[in-house]
């Protein structure tokens, strides 16, 4: 992308961790960045790095699940710096590590509405004008528990980041073709405040943990535009994303979330086969 055609990236829960790592990455790489947090203290500590990079940004602390915030904020993002060509959604929180019978309703729904709803809201503003731009990456931070795995023991989770799953995969179908591409990220284990939350933080091996760098190198050869046949998969901190193309090129069902049939005359396959036209093949 050229800098006066949609150089301009808009990353959530920007002020610390992993989203100031990509925020910074991004404007290493020339791109102007609004940055959107809880914390306007924070943000401004990621506001100071992106500006070292001599580019532009635009900051404004609020909550991201609220529809006026991510309205007002992609407003004054595209007044000050520009159409919005690049979306990194990576504010989440993890919630109680507690068994759903134990757990406090309205604790477990912010989870949901943090982890997908603030995902929806960017991706519904934002997308059209990538649409009209005819190109466009939305990154969706997303983790392991959206495939089953729950060892972190917060369900909230696990259901939220399900759910972001399947937001990516329908959205990547109704972007087909439009030169605006979406995926999945998971950023793998790092010890970011929600990482050192976990119960078990201190059993977990030291060379199990991630650099927040690792993701950032993720989104920076995703924004490249050489892995633009992953649309709508999900992918991991740690792939060769070169081997995953090459492996979703020959199976176009990998890393997507799908039921397991319970044998080949199951009613899941025989229903599943007849709407397959729909879902994105790159």
């Amino acid at each position: 992308m050229h800098k006066s055609g949609g150089q301009v990236a808009v990353v959530t829960g920007a002020g610390r961790g992993i989203g100031r790592e990509v925020a910074g990455r991004l404007a290493q790489l020339g791109w102007d960045v609004g940055l959107t947090a809880r914390s306007a203290s924070e943000l401004a500590v990621t506001a100071d790095l992106v500006r070292s990079a001599g580019v532009r940004d635009l900051t404004c602390a609020g909550d991201v699940s609220q529809p006026d915030h991510v309205e007002a904020f992609c407003a004054a993002v595209e007044q000050e710096l520009g159409p919005v060509g690049a979306l990194v959604n990576n504010a989440g929180v993890v919630g109680q590590y507690a068994p759903i019978v134990a757990s406090e309703p309205e604790e477990w729904w912010r989870v949901l509405e943090i982890n997908t709803r603030a995902p929806y809201l960017f991706c519904r503003r934002l997308a059209p004008s990538m649409i009209a731009m005819g190109r466009g990456y939305i990154i969706n931070i997303n983790s392991l528990d959206c495939g089953g795995s729950t060892a972190a023991g917060s369900p909230a989770y696990s259901v939220s980041k399900t759910a972001l799953r399947r937001l990516t995969e329908i959205l990547a179908i109704e972007l087909e073709g439009t030169g605006v591409i979406t995926v999945d990220l998971s950023p793998g284990l790092v010890r970011t405040v929600m990482g050192a939350s976990r119960p078990d933080a201190d059993e977990i091996a030291p060379e199990a943990w991630m650099s927040p760098s690792i993701a950032a190198d993720k989104v920076e050869a995703l924004l490249s535009g050489r892995y633009d046949r992953l649309h709508g998969h999900f992918l991991h901190a740690r792939d060769d994303l070169d081997a995953v193309a090459a492996a979703v090129d020959g199976q176009p069902e990998a890393r997507m979330l799908r039921l397991v049939p319970a044998g080949r005359d199951d009613p899941v396959v025989l229903g599943y086969a007849a709407t397959t036209r729909h879902r994105p093949v790159r």
